[in-house]
């Protein structure tokens, strides 16, 4: 029986190749727009990943602090905000040191920066509303003189990082759009052209679902080719822009193959609609 649908959809497809074409190339087209802003989405997710495993608290111990306290601050940390390395003044010292022109140090007697505990978050606390709340709350033991997480540029990432969601949202939806209005239309002038045969096998006693069960083949057959020919534009596009030092990485397979089922969804959805309004139309 799925053979015979297949071979209908195949049938209905070279008859009305133009029609055919015509909703693969605006297909492509919407898919295209939609898999560019993944592609760009994934890649700032992918930058803003590395940039949030840099994010780290600061944490500057008071001068009286001893050996058994640190370590007893350095348990609790990390048991409630992620993995702790101490560093002591020496280590502070030298790496400033590195930094700073000779002259500069030649004029400071002693070291005077604390020594300090360099506290790599647990991912749930990795934006801005979670590590002021926590800075807060480290700040408040009595081993810690103050507390640095560099407030604003998390708070930057966390713009951006919403930003790109609400983007991509968007886009998607529109292109949704898009897809479920090209398929419909494309749909119902299928079966619009194929009239008098619907007329005769709804007359010869055809069920609704035997009749449409073809064109939804259809359509999620041209919904498959667009986002296969879409993927193969991006990835061209991206190997292009990688040849040009720019560091773009293709769609992980899990996002490429959700990405075509989301389209052979929405040509389900839209055949579907096309369907249950033009076969009563043009039935007997």
């Amino acid at each position: 029986m799925h053979l015979f649908y297949l071979r209908e959809a195949g049938r209905s497809f070279r008859q009305h190749r133009g029609l055919a074409y015509t909703a693969i190339f605006s297909l492509t087209a919407a898919l295209s727009l939609a898999g560019l802003f993944m592609l760009l989405t994934h890649n700032a997710e992918e930058a803003l990943s590395l940039m949030g495993d840099r994010r780290e608290m600061i944490v500057y111990l008071r001068d009286e602090v001893n050996e058994q306290q640190r370590d007893v601050l350095i348990q609790r940390l990390n048991e409630l905000y992620g993995s702790v390395v101490f560093v002591s003044r020496e280590q502070a010292w030298q790496e400033f040191s590195q930094q700073v022109p000779k002259e500069l140090l030649e004029a400071v007697d002693d070291n005077p920066l604390p020594a300090s505990l360099h506290v790599k978050l647990k991912p749930a606390l990795l934006n801005h509303t979670a590590m002021a709340e926590a800075a807060k709350q480290v700040s408040e033991f009595p081993e810690v003189e103050d507390v640095r997480y560099g407030a604003e540029q998390v708070e930057r990432l966390d713009r951006l990082n919403s930003g790109l969601v609400r983007g991509t949202l968007i886009v998607g939806i529109m292109v949704a759009i898009a897809i479920v209005f090209v398929l419909y239309n494309t749909i119902r002038l299928t079966v619009l052209a194929r009239r008098r045969e619907v007329e005769i096998m709804s007359r010869l006693g055809a069920s609704d679902t035997f009749i449409a069960t073809p064109f939804v083949f259809e359509a999620m057959f041209e919904a498959a080719l667009a986002a296969g020919v879409a993927l193969a534009v991006l990835f061209g596009l991206q190997q292009g822009m990688a040849a040009q030092a720019f560091n773009l990485v293709f769609l992980p397979p899990l996002w490429a193959l959700s990405f075509v089922g989301a389209a052979i969804l929405l040509a389900w959805i839209a055949a579907l609609l096309a369907l249950s309004r033009v076969l009563r139309a043009v039935g007997p």
